[in-house]
């Protein structure tokens, strides 16, 4: 079995260089998977690691900064999207969060990681990483040249014609109950959506049917 890592970041702000994280979801999933006993949208949601950051501490600490615009776009989203920008007792700072992150990582042998963006949450994680003083440790689970990103992915295997545009194509056969319970968003829900649909594109590939969510 290949071991896949996948990440996710939600922030205040699109500038991976100097924006806050407000949270982190993360897992590890198996490629032969995807054809063998496939998915399910409930199952990588409740499997999926999180950490939820303190916000107050990237700003004073880490010279962490966003604008007016892009704190009023969370605050125009839904109270349950917003939950996370509240300041809690569960907070990190970047130190427990690498450590948290690495004690997970030490489970098993990454073969690929992945994010939606190359340019964005890999530049987050190594940011806090060297806030954290652990850049080098981190490097040792996470290995720059095994990271793949899922856009590209998704894209090339539709010759950048993605059905929803944004390769953000519904991975299910229930498109109705997809939208019902997908929270747009909500980093755990992002992670379990790529997964899909990478797993989607396997079973296609195969020819087999899609899964249920």
């Amino acid at each position: 079995m290949s071991t896949h890592f996948i990440i996710d970041f939600e922030t205040i702000g699109q500038c991976a260089r100097e924006v806050p994280a407000i949270d982190c979801s993360y897992t590890t999933f198996e490629w032969e998977r995807f054809t063998e006993n496939p998915y399910s949208f409930k199952e990588l949601v409740l499997g999926m690691e999180q950490a939820k950051f303190d916000i107050k501490d990237q700003i004073v600490n880490h010279g962490c900064k966003y604008n007016e615009r892009d704190l009023q776009w969370w605050l125009d989203q839904p109270p349950a999207l917003r939950q996370n920008m509240k300041p809690s007792a569960d907070d990190l700072n970047a130190a427990q969060f690498i450590e948290k992150l690495i004690t997970y990582l030490r489970l098993s042998e990454v073969d690929c990681w992945w994010s939606r963006s190359n340019s964005f949450d890999p530049v987050i994680l190594e940011r806090i990483a060297q806030n954290a003083g652990k850049a080098s440790l981190l490097g040792d689970y996470l290995k720059w040249w095994l990271v793949r990103d899922t856009r590209t992915f998704i894209d090339a295997k539709f010759d950048f014609n993605v059905p929803g545009g944004k390769n953000a194509f519904i991975p299910v056969s229930n498109i109705e109950k997809w939208e019902y319970n997908f929270k747009p968003h909500d980093s755990k829900h992002d992670v379990a959506a790529d997964i899909l649909r990478l797993q989607a594109i396997a079973r296609a590939e195969a020819d087999l049917e899609q899964v249920e969510i």
